[in-house]
């Protein structure tokens, strides 16, 4: 499975499940969180939505850093503040510290670019779909197996619960970025980049996205405004709405729903290499079309669909993203990656700047609006998507 891999990809892998798994014990409890200290969904959405503006030019500085410096340094030293940004959440009391929290956590994601361009300058291309669901899979599966601890930390203990989580996982992190800065090896070599500096940052940014290849600027696009807007929304209210206003589930039991449903993404590891066998128009439509119906499965208030929809959202962002991602490695050179794939991730955090945001509102008025809402954004973007991919050949 992994045999010809090399060794900087084994160790990006064991790290990010490490980091992830750490992460996954109080992380996705965050609005419940942060709704326990102000009572107010719309602040939890103001504080997610302020820590995603900070990705959008983190990541366009990360993007242009690690094709200017490589990829080794942006990555251990963003591991690094992303173990600080968990320990400030972790002794946070008021609505001001949350957000310098957050604006940690945001300039710490800096680093993204060069982690997926370091992965794209350690394979063949043919590997990548499989690499990048591979990558995927250890960046959530722990992640999403962990909370059940958090759930039962959160039930036994309340909020000092989920803030020995965030201690823990801020700890764990800052060590990971030692062994990260320790054991990976360069693979950019030679002067690389332009030598404009900071303040041609937002020129060069404009420029790279003029270069990339059509399909994938328009991509871009649409993710930002629709496909990740309806997903980032739903996916951060899905805990209060499952157990504060539905009470379907225990924190607890809102934790083991995501970590069984977690199992889902060993799934994508076959259906990734008939992946690569398809024409990703279709593939990718349909991919979407399933993600609109999950949080429709919310409004039948039974934990069953709640762990059917969580396992389903699972398994589609998986194959979307290593879609997206192989794509994306077909059409760029190597010295324009870690820029390149800055702009796909910026695509995400300005999609979770608008949509816990938006979604703050909506479950003020209704909870059940942000299921409603995001599923709508998602049907539309299908059709969308694959007029954007029809010319798009075969991934493999």
């Amino acid at each position: 499975m992994f045999m010809g891999v090399g060794s900087n990809i084994m160790l990006l892998l064991a790290t990010s499940a490490l980091l992830s798994l750490s992460m996954g014990v109080a992380y996705p409890f965050l609005s419940e969180y942060i709704y326990s200290v102000t009572s107010s969904p719309l602040i939890a959405g103001t504080v997610a939505s302020a820590r995603s503006v900070v990705c959008v030019a983190s990541l366009m500085f990360g993007g242009y850093l690690s094709d200017m410096v490589g990829r080794k340094r942006p990555i251990w030293i963003g591991t690094f503040l992303l173990g600080l940004s968990q320990l400030v959440y972790a002794l946070a009391s008021s609505t001001f510290e949350f957000l310098v929290a957050a604006v940690c956590e945001g300039f710490a994601y800096f680093y993204f670019p060069a982690f997926n361009a370091m992965i794209m300058d350690s394979a063949e291309s043919g590997r990548l779909p499989r690499l990048f669901t591979f990558a995927l899979i250890a960046d959530h599966l722990p992640y999403t197996a962990s909370p059940v601890l958090g759930g039962f930390l959160r039930d036994l203990y309340g909020l000092w619960g989920l803030r020995f989580g965030f201690l823990f996982g801020g700890g764990s992190m800052l060590i990971l970025a030692l062994v990260r800065q320790l054991f990976l090896t360069e693979t950019l070599k030679g002067p690389v980049g332009s030598s404009g500096g900071l303040p041609s940052l937002w020129r060069d940014a404009a420029k790279t996205f003029r270069d990339l290849d059509p399909t994938v600027r328009r991509l871009i696009v649409l993710r930002s405004l629709i496909l990740l807007n309806g997903i980032s929304m739903f996916y951060y209210f899905a805990v209060l709405y499952a157990v504060r206003y539905s009470g379907v589930v225990s924190f607890a039991g809102w934790g083991l729903i995501t970590s069984f449903s977690s199992a889902s993404y060993i799934a994508a590891v076959p259906l990734a290499g008939v992946a690569g066998r398809l024409r990703p128009a279709p593939l990718y439509a349909f991919l979407v079309l399933l993600e609109a119906s999950t949080p429709l499965m919310f409004l039948f208030n039974l934990d069953v669909m709640m762990f059917v929809s969580m396992a389903l959202l699972n398994v589609c962002g998986a194959l979307t993203y290593a879609v997206e991602r192989t794509i994306l490695a077909q059409t760029t050179g190597q010295p324009s990656r870690g820029r390149a794939e800055s702009l796909m991730s910026i695509s995400y955090y300005i999609s979770s700047a608008l949509g816990p945001l938006i979604g703050g509102y909506l479950y003020s008025e209704d909870p059940r609006l942000v299921l409603l809402f995001s599923s709508a954004l998602l049907v539309a973007g299908a059709p969308l998507s694959h007029i954007i991919l029809r010319r798009q050949p075969r991934l493999g």
